[in-house]
Protein backbone atom coordinates (compact mmCIF):
# COMPACT_ATOMS: atom_id res chain seq x y z
CA UNK A 1 0.00 0.00 0.00
CA UNK A 2 1.25 3.47 -0.87
CA UNK A 3 0.31 6.65 0.92
CA UNK A 4 1.35 10.27 0.83
CA UNK A 5 3.75 11.56 3.47
CA UNK A 6 2.27 14.07 5.91
CA UNK A 7 4.74 16.94 5.66
CA UNK A 8 2.62 19.25 7.81
CA UNK A 9 2.52 16.86 10.77
CA UNK A 10 6.28 16.36 10.74
CA UNK A 11 6.93 20.09 10.35
CA UNK A 12 4.58 20.97 13.21
CA UNK A 13 6.61 18.66 15.45
CA UNK A 14 9.78 20.38 14.23
CA UNK A 15 8.17 23.76 14.99
CA UNK A 16 7.55 22.71 18.59
CA UNK A 17 11.26 21.98 18.88
CA UNK A 18 12.14 25.07 16.84
CA UNK A 19 10.36 27.24 19.36
CA UNK A 20 13.03 26.34 21.92
CA UNK A 21 16.24 26.26 19.83
CA UNK A 22 16.74 29.76 18.38
CA UNK A 23 19.54 30.45 20.83
CA UNK A 24 21.44 27.32 19.78
CA UNK A 25 21.22 28.17 16.10
CA UNK A 26 22.23 31.77 16.84
CA UNK A 27 25.30 30.43 18.66
CA UNK A 28 26.06 28.28 15.61
CA UNK A 29 25.90 31.38 13.39
CA UNK A 30 28.11 33.27 15.83
CA UNK A 31 30.57 30.37 15.76
CA UNK A 32 30.71 30.53 11.96
CA UNK A 33 31.34 34.28 12.16
CA UNK A 34 34.11 33.75 14.73
CA UNK A 35 35.71 31.07 12.54
CA UNK A 36 35.70 33.41 9.55
CA UNK A 37 37.19 36.17 11.70
CA UNK A 38 39.83 33.77 12.99
CA UNK A 39 40.98 32.94 9.46
CA UNK A 40 41.47 36.63 8.73
CA UNK A 41 38.17 38.07 7.55
CA UNK A 42 37.03 41.34 9.10
CA UNK A 43 34.09 40.85 11.46
CA UNK A 44 31.49 42.95 9.61
CA UNK A 45 32.51 41.39 6.29
CA UNK A 46 32.11 37.91 7.74
CA UNK A 47 28.48 38.75 8.60
CA UNK A 48 27.96 39.99 5.04
CA UNK A 49 29.33 36.68 3.71
CA UNK A 50 27.13 34.67 6.08
CA UNK A 51 24.07 36.68 5.11
CA UNK A 52 24.79 36.35 1.40
CA UNK A 53 25.13 32.59 1.77
CA UNK A 54 22.00 32.24 3.86
CA UNK A 55 19.90 34.38 1.49
CA UNK A 56 21.00 32.16 -1.40
CA UNK A 57 20.32 29.03 0.66
CA UNK A 58 16.96 30.32 1.86
CA UNK A 59 15.82 30.81 -1.74
CA UNK A 60 17.41 27.73 -3.35
CA UNK A 61 16.70 25.05 -0.75
CA UNK A 62 12.88 24.99 -1.12
CA UNK A 63 13.23 24.96 -4.91
CA UNK A 64 15.71 22.08 -4.81
CA UNK A 65 13.62 20.11 -2.30
CA UNK A 66 10.46 20.59 -4.37
CA UNK A 67 12.30 19.45 -7.50
CA UNK A 68 13.61 16.44 -5.59
CA UNK A 69 10.09 15.50 -4.50
CA UNK A 70 8.65 15.98 -7.97
CA UNK A 71 11.43 13.88 -9.48
CA UNK A 72 10.44 10.86 -7.39
CA UNK A 73 7.22 8.91 -7.53
CA UNK A 74 7.90 6.80 -4.45
CA UNK A 75 10.41 7.29 -1.65
CA UNK A 76 11.14 5.09 1.37
CA UNK A 77 9.56 6.46 4.54
CA UNK A 78 12.81 6.82 6.49
CA UNK A 79 14.52 8.65 3.62
CA UNK A 80 11.76 11.22 3.15
CA UNK A 81 11.49 11.71 6.93
CA UNK A 82 15.25 12.34 7.20
CA UNK A 83 15.26 14.65 4.19
CA UNK A 84 12.37 16.70 5.59
CA UNK A 85 14.08 17.04 8.98
CA UNK A 86 17.27 18.23 7.26
CA UNK A 87 15.28 20.58 5.03
CA UNK A 88 13.46 22.07 8.02
CA UNK A 89 16.66 22.48 10.05
CA UNK A 90 18.71 24.12 7.30
CA UNK A 91 15.84 26.29 6.07
CA UNK A 92 15.16 27.35 9.68
CA UNK A 93 18.78 28.47 10.08
CA UNK A 94 18.85 30.13 6.65
CA UNK A 95 15.65 32.08 7.34
CA UNK A 96 16.83 33.01 10.83
CA UNK A 97 20.10 34.48 9.57
CA UNK A 98 18.68 36.05 6.42
CA UNK A 99 15.87 37.89 8.14
CA UNK A 100 18.25 39.09 10.86
CA UNK A 101 20.11 41.02 8.16
CA UNK A 102 16.99 43.16 7.76
CA UNK A 103 17.04 44.16 11.44
CA UNK A 104 20.75 44.73 12.09
CA UNK A 105 24.10 45.02 10.33
CA UNK A 106 27.57 43.59 10.73
CA UNK A 107 29.03 46.72 12.31
CA UNK A 108 26.36 46.77 15.01
CA UNK A 109 26.84 43.08 15.80
CA UNK A 110 30.63 43.37 15.87
CA UNK A 111 31.39 46.75 17.39
CA UNK A 112 28.38 48.54 18.79
CA UNK A 113 25.68 47.87 21.25
CA UNK A 114 22.97 50.36 20.30
CA UNK A 115 20.50 48.16 22.15
CA UNK A 116 21.14 45.27 19.77
CA UNK A 117 23.00 42.27 21.07
CA UNK A 118 21.93 39.59 18.65
CA UNK A 119 18.44 39.17 20.10
CA UNK A 120 17.09 39.70 16.58
CA UNK A 121 18.33 36.17 15.79
CA UNK A 122 15.86 34.75 18.32
CA UNK A 123 13.07 36.91 16.89
CA UNK A 124 13.78 35.95 13.28
CA UNK A 125 14.01 32.27 14.23
CA UNK A 126 10.45 32.50 15.51
CA UNK A 127 9.45 34.17 12.24
CA UNK A 128 10.91 31.18 10.40
CA UNK A 129 8.42 28.74 11.93
CA UNK A 130 5.29 29.86 10.03
CA UNK A 131 7.34 30.02 6.83
CA UNK A 132 8.33 26.36 7.31
CA UNK A 133 4.66 25.46 7.83
CA UNK A 134 3.76 27.20 4.57
CA UNK A 135 6.48 25.26 2.72
CA UNK A 136 5.25 21.98 4.19
CA UNK A 137 1.68 22.77 3.19
CA UNK A 138 2.94 23.40 -0.33
CA UNK A 139 4.93 20.13 -0.36
CA UNK A 140 2.00 18.14 0.99
CA UNK A 141 -0.60 19.40 -1.46
CA UNK A 142 1.50 20.09 -4.56
CA UNK A 143 3.67 16.98 -4.84
CA UNK A 144 2.69 13.49 -5.88
CA UNK A 145 5.44 11.68 -3.99
CA UNK A 146 4.19 8.62 -2.13
CA UNK A 147 5.80 6.45 0.52
CA UNK A 148 7.11 3.07 -0.55
CA UNK A 149 6.73 0.18 1.87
Amino acid sequence: MKYQYRYLNATLIFCLIGFFIPGFTAILLLGIQMLLTEIGMECANSWKLIWTGTWIGMILLPILFFRYLNGKSTVPYQKIKTNLILFNLFEYIFIQASLASLFTNGNTLCYGSGGQNGIEFAFTALLALPILIIFSYFFEYHTETTIAE
